[in-house]
């Protein structure tokens, strides 16, 4: 840091010992959080602890997958770092989930409380904002039909023809083919954009701006001793950061997407594995998946990885009513709120007997 200070601001701004000093002064250490720590990498430094002086690396099973492991890592990082070549990128995460209310009183954290949900897309383009997708569990869960819809409304957004996602590999909102098909939907629409890619980086190396977003938000969390309602911690997540744009899905934003890939192997097309896929890419007019499994590949592969009958341009019908919360946890919470001020005590429920839910709206 200090060579590149130099070259920066010339050669004899700055001794190497006032640079240190001043630095020191900051504050500022470089480490890796613990609970970001790659399994696999994990137990690969323990077996080469373990491992006697004869042991031969290139026959074990282990140290030949870790070596594979972080090769596929290294190339990921190393597109990652690449700027966009055109259009607009976005590093796409969901922040651990945010329990509601918090509160300065023990009893919150024996309550079972309203789950907030934040899929992040912080955009990798220069002054753009960074979108934080919001919504609750009264409205709908975290399902890969859920988190495709914010990926929708993402796309929406940004107002580009050619979108290009960053994500972590997994399979429950990133990975599957539910959000492929609402992807291929996307670009087959009148609205949407020319053509759509998804890029993932190595199981355990997933590091990426959007995990820069969420440190942002909770810290901001973390200073804020009491947050009551939903609007409060949308307030919150607008104030966090300057490039940060909350987004709050509404019921007519939630798609009923269901995976409609054909089955993996047939007489027509035989469907890669997912978990092998390092790009997914979609394209306007098209209903073919275009993949690579090695991103030092020239060329994609190409399937049609759809349902025969299935047509790629009808786009499904939205959420008619939200999912509700339980009685019983609305009960909990409005206990909670005794002390809060009436303004924040004050919530509109309606009752849906078929499933015996109630939603809780801050009025």
């Amino acid at each position: 840091m200090w060579q590149d200070f130099l070259e920066k601001h010339g050669r004899d701004s700055v001794s190497y010992e006032l640079y240190r000093s001043v630095f020191s002064s900051e504050n500022i250490s470089f480490a890796q959080p613990s609970q970001d720590d790659c399994e696999i990498c994990v137990a690969f430094n323990q077996h080469a602890k373990d491992s006697l002086p004869e042991h031969d690396g290139d026959s074990c099973v282990m140290c030949v997958e870790a070596k594979k492991h972080l090769e596929r890592a290294r190339k990921a990082r190393h597109e990652y770092q690449k700027p966009a070549d055109i259009g607009k990128a976005y590093a796409a995460d969901m922040q651990k989930i945010i329990l509601l209310p918090k509160l300065t009183v023990k009893q919150h954290f024996f309550v079972s409380r309203l789950v907030v949900f934040n899929e992040t897309f912080a955009c990798l383009n220069a002054d753009e904002p960074d979108f934080a997708v919001l919504w609750h569990e009264g409205l709908n869960g975290r399902d890969a039909s859920a988190v495709a819809s914010a990926y929708v409304k993402c796309l929406e957004l940004s107002e580009s023809m050619h979108v290009t996602f960053w994500a972590d590999n997994c399979s429950s909102q990133n990975k599957n083919w539910t959000l492929f098909t609402a992807l291929c939907l996307c670009v087959n629409s009148d609205w949407g954009p020319s053509e759509v890619t998804m890029k993932y980086l190595e199981k355990g190396h997933t590091y990426m701006k959007a995990d820069s977003v969420h440190a942002c938000i909770g810290k901001k969390l973390k200073k804020q001793s009491e947050v009551f309602t939903f609007p409060d911690f949308v307030s919150l997540v607008d104030c966090a950061s300057k490039s940060v744009k909350s987004v709050v899905l509404e019921i007519s934003d939630f798609y009923e997407f269901k995976p409609e890939n054909r089955i993996r192997k047939s007489k027509h097309a035989t469907l890669p594995l997912l978990s092998t896929v390092c790009t997914a890419k979609f394209r306007k007019g098209s209903r073919f998946l275009f993949y690579k499994t090695d991103y030092e590949d020239e060329e994609y592969s190409e399937v049609d990885f759809l349902k025969p009958r299935f047509m790629e341009t009808s786009f499904p019908p939205t959420k008619c009513s939200p999912r509700g919360i339980k009685p019983t946890k609305k009960e909990g919470i409005l206990k909670l709120l005794n002390d809060a001020p009436n303004a924040k005590k004050k919530f509109g429920w309606n009752c849906q007997p078929m499933i015996n839910l109630l939603i809780w709206y801050p009025v």
